[in-house]
């Protein structure tokens, strides 16, 4: 025993460090510990974690979670309700009530302006009234024999009153149709003077045949020495002065034409000179009649505000009669009686707009309708712009179920809901969208070797 221990009392050091702060591997605690058996978790640890990240990997496969497009979407229908906005400031004098039903074309606003409305909307709908073609002239009798308020409409009103005073005026003190009638009667005259010349060139022909026949014996009987001298030239001159008479009627004739057909060309331009001017006049009230039309709708468009449909006034404020209202300001809304089935206008943003596909899940949080509590709206992509309108793209969504969101609650509509909506583009798990990055730098590394 004594030699055991003196053995191993003489037994070198091993795994000495130096000084006092070494161990020995084989102490008793050293011992203890490498006689002890490992714990099962050292010993299948690597597995254990193997195992772990494998676990991880398939859930990752497994689990998903979509890609979401958000954006602005307003609920409205196929026809919705028509805003009307004031184009200019005033005090405004309302021809309705809140709820109350409208048809097409009724007035119902007026800002205040120097204007009477009374007397534009009876200008309107005499001017209506009024046939101006290039073969029709016709104006009501009472449009232009009063005296009206038009405010704005007044300067192109006095235009239209001064063409048509010159244009009826052309046809009631016009000289030209009285130049062109004595001009007709002028050529009357050189008709009937011309008739007259030709009946006289006819008679002188048989003068003048009679006197050939007479100069021709005289000839013979002088020839026989029958006649003188002296009766043979009496003879000749009485053939002459003939003669010449029937050359001075030739000569009046052919002064007369040339007369007749002066005076014809001076009809002729009188003519063309009336067409031209009445063709001007006519052109001028054309004109001012439709300019005095495009200013009472300019004055319409400003300072009145008309249903273009028929519906039902719904106010965004409480307006009142005399109220000044500010150019921009929305008065009040149309609903239309038929208003469609309802759909969703959602302004899409340009990031992530390609994703965007016809037939995609699409969730809506109506404003004023916390979701938690009444639920969502449901619905489907119909259509997407083809071209974006200042980086912003227009998608229409089809509500198959109407105001009914997922949670069973109907909400109530009023003509319009804004909201915000989500387009679920895709479901992708998570490995895919862990490997995607993974993916991207190694067909960049290929690329650059």
């Amino acid at each position: 025993m004594n030699n055991k221990d003196d053995t191993h009392a003489a037994s070198p050091p091993v795994g000495d460090l130096g000084g006092s702060g070494g161990f020995e591997l084989r102490s008793e605690e050293m011992q203890d510990i490498l006689a002890r058996p490992p714990h099962i978790l050292v010993r299948s640890g690597i597995s254990v974690i193997c195992s772990v990240i494998l676990l991880l990997l398939i859930g990752s496969y497994f689990f998903k979670y979509p890609d979401i497009v958000t954006g602005e979407v307003v609920i409205t229908t196929e026809n919705p309700p028509v805003w009307m906005t004031a184009k200019t400031s005033g005090k405004m004098e309302l021809n309705c009530k809140d709820k109350s039903p409208v048809q097409r074309g009724q007035v119902v606003a007026v800002i205040e302006n120097p204007a009477r409305t009374k007397d534009v909307n009876l200008v309107k709908e005499l001017l209506g009234e009024c046939r101006i073609t290039d073969s029709l002239f016709f104006i009501p009798p009472g449009l232009v024999v009063q005296n009206y308020e038009l405010g704005a409409i007044q300067n192109a009103w006095s235009a239209f009153l001064r063409t048509v005073t010159n244009y009826e005026n052309f046809f009631s003190f016009n000289t030209l149709d009285r130049e062109k009638e004595a001009l007709k009667l002028q050529i009357n005259g050189h008709r009937q003077y011309s008739l007259a010349l030709q009946k006289q060139w006819r008679l002188k022909q048989e003068e003048l045949r009679i006197a050939e026949a007479g100069y021709d014996r005289e000839r013979l009987l002088f020839q026989k020495n029958i006649i003188s001298q002296a009766e043979m030239e009496v003879a000749e001159n009485a053939l002459l002065g003939i003669r010449q008479s029937l050359q001075q009627i030739q000569t009046g004739m052919a002064s007369d034409h040339i007369e007749a057909t002066q005076l014809g060309e001076s009809v002729t331009k009188l003519d063309t000179e009336y067409l031209k001017e009445k063709n001007s006049l006519a052109s001028e009230l054309k004109t001012a009649y439709s300019e005095l039309l495009s200013a009472i709708e300019n004055w319409e468009q400003v300072y009145l505000l008309i249903s273009p449909i028929d519906g039902t006034v719904t106010f965004n404020a409480f307006w009142t009669s005399n109220q000044f209202v500010n150019a921009g300001d929305k008065v009040l809304a149309v609903v239309s009686h038929e208003p469609g089935e309802i759909i969703g206008r959602m302004q899409s943003p340009a990031s992530g707009s390609g994703k965007i596909k016809p037939g995609q899940k699409v969730n809506i949080k109506v404003q004023g309708y916390p979701y938690m509590e009444y639920g969502a709206l449901q619905g489907r992509v119909k259509n997407i712009s083809l071209i974006s309108n200042e980086k912003i793209y227009s998608v229409e969504v089809e509500l198959s179920r109407g105001l009914q969101t997922n949670t069973g609650n109907i909400l109530d509509f009023t003509g319009e809901l804004n909201g915000d909506a989500e387009i679920i583009t895709d479901d992708r798990s998570l490995l895919a969208r862990i490997l995607a990055p993974l993916k991207y730098l190694i067909s960049k590394h290929i690329e650059s070797n």
